[in-house]
């Protein structure tokens, strides 16, 4: 049974002991700070960006193997039966959080882009174009039509 979307999140975490978030691919995992900032260990895969990025593994939750259900199940597990352990990780995930507090980042994206206004329109269009190369990347692996990738993922 999955519940569907609801807004905000903020209360459906709040009754819950312990986050999964078993993704192939994260951009960031704004899953796990959610999590986190209601007082959450996660058990997270450990795939490419987010996870390992936001997770401190043994402190505030657990990062598994990407596609090893055994590991998800046994990180689960031992959260489930070592209620103080699970507690200790929870009181830390919410501690932890603190650094992805919006206005925290909000502060920190002002400062970046006070920095590149300063060092001006050159500073600015390599940014740009660094972002956006690395969009494309992401959509094309996404795609599965990357370089040398024609559509349906045969290759060229």
């Amino acid at each position: 049974f999955l519940m569907g979307p609801t807004h905000p999140i903020e209360p459906e975490w709040a009754k819950g002991s312990i986050a999964a978030v078993t993704s192939s691919l994260e951009s960031f995992g704004m899953t796990i700070v959610e999590a986190m900032r209601c007082g959450l260990p996660v058990v997270a895969t450990d795939c490419p960006h987010g996870p390992a990025e936001i997770v401190r593994p043994g402190v505030d939750g657990r990062l598994v193997p990407m596609g090893d259900a055994d590991a998800v199940a046994g990180a689960l597990l031992g959260l489930i039966n070592d209620d103080e352990l699970r507690h200790r990780m929870g009181r830390a995930a919410l501690a932890d959080s603190a650094r992805f507090d919006p206005a925290h980042i909000g502060a920190r994206y002002e400062s970046i882009l006070r920095d590149l206004v300063g060092k001006g329109s050159r500073g600015l269009h390599r940014t740009r174009a660094s972002l956006l190369s690395g969009a494309y990347a992401v959509k094309d692996a996404l795609a599965n039509t990357g370089p040398g990738v024609l559509q349906g993922g045969r290759t060229a």
